[in-house]
């Protein structure tokens, strides 16, 4: 191995030892003395009857925006009572106000990050309420008004032990943690709480994803009688299958750059030919980073992920140009400008590059 290939292993070895396996080892031997951290609980005013929970997760120091307004008014609407939790201080107005549209508030700090805050959040549900029914949301999405309050009530109606919004068959398949719901006989098994109570709050997007989502789907989904999401690829390619083979052509920008097929791919192919290829390559990885936007079009879903730019699924004109087609309900200015802050992950420099191409940050 070339010296300059083997400097460059090495040196990721040393940003995953030093921003991933020592934050592993603090938080391991943290509990190891009882060191849990602490948080504090707020009384809310908006109550809802019929055992509906769902714990919504932000994080948003500044101020609280358009998307984290809609998800809790269609919430409110869908008979939830809602658990924020924030994964920062909240100044008194804010507090306020997030109070009188919420059934209770969790403020603590940011340890492990959003599976840290839905741990805290589950145990004190686990010991002082009995859900019926328990959605999981957090703010990693743009939450649009059109179909968010169907969502929210598909997700509280549903009959199936796991319902997800969207899933993923990358590594492991596993139901995607930033919007799904679980029943009341899943909330009351001893896997369960078993899980919670054992997940081990690490401050690593690598560890959040390989233990908490993919954890928790290993030790939830065995004991599911039944599983289903909402947005699938097989209802996508029943819609494309609907569509005019010109106008199936024309979503491909739609598409995230990795799984893009050539035009050419599509001469001679029937229309159920070219919506089967198409589905294919979306189910490969994270439905929702894949082909988001071909959902919002044809399924009407309201989320959209904020790290789109981030994650080199999509350059910000391609944004731009997408949200214009499907809708953006007045907001584009504000998505662009929030992409454009977040940057690109692969322009990061030194550690935070090395850490980026590891999926620790």
């Amino acid at each position: 191995m070339p010296k300059r290939h083997l400097l460059r292993s090495l040196k990721k070895r040393v940003a995953k030892f030093r921003y991933h396996d020592v934050e592993v080892i603090r938080a391991t031997l943290n509990r190891r003395l009882g060191k849990e951290e602490p948080y504090q609980v707020h009384q809310g005013e908006r109550h809802h009857l019929g055992g509906v929970y769902a714990i919504f997760l932000i994080w948003q120091p500044k101020e609280t925006p358009w998307y984290v307004d809609n998800a809790l008014a269609s919430l409110d609407e869908s008979q939830a009572n809602v658990i924020l939790v924030v994964n920062h201080d909240l100044d008194p107005e804010r507090l306020l106000d997030l109070r009188q549209r919420c059934s209770k508030i969790i403020i603590r700090n940011n340890s492990g990050f959003d599976i840290g805050g839905y741990r805290d959040a589950t145990l004190y549900l686990l010991e002082n309420e009995h859900p019926a029914r328990l959605i999981y949301l957090n703010d990693s999405v743009y939450f649009f008004k059109k179909g968010l309050t169907g969502l929210f009530q598909d997700l509280a109606g549903s009959q199936a032990d796991v319902t997800g919004s969207f899933e993923n068959w990358q590594h492991a398949y596993h139901v995607q943690s930033f919007c799904f719901s679980v029943s009341q006989r899943i909330i009351r098994s001893l896997e369960f709480s078993k899980f919670w109570t054992d997940y081990l709050p690490v401050n690593s997007r690598l560890w959040a994803i390989r233990k908490g989502e993919i954890g928790f789907s290993k030790a939830i989904l065995p004991i599911a009688e039944s599983i289903t999401s909402i947005y699938t690829t097989s209802r996508i390619e029943h819609r494309l299958a609907e569509i005019a083979p010109d106008k199936i052509e024309s979503t491909i920008t739609y598409l995230c750059r990795e799984i893009r097929l050539p035009l050419s791919r599509f001469k001679n192919e029937s229309r159920a030919g070219i919506a089967s290829k198409i589905c294919e390559r979306i189910a490969t990885r994270s439905q929702i980073h894949t082909a988001g936007f071909l959902y919002k079009k044809y399924l009407e879903c309201p989320l959209m992920k904020r790290d789109l730019v981030y994650r080199l699924q999509f350059d910000i004109d391609e944004i731009e140009k997408n949200l214009i087609d499907v809708g953006h309900e007045g907001h584009l200015a504000d998505i662009l400008s929030d992409m454009k802050r977040k940057g690109v992950g692969d322009q990061l420099r030194s550690t935070e590059r090395r850490l980026f191409d590891q999926g620790i940050i």
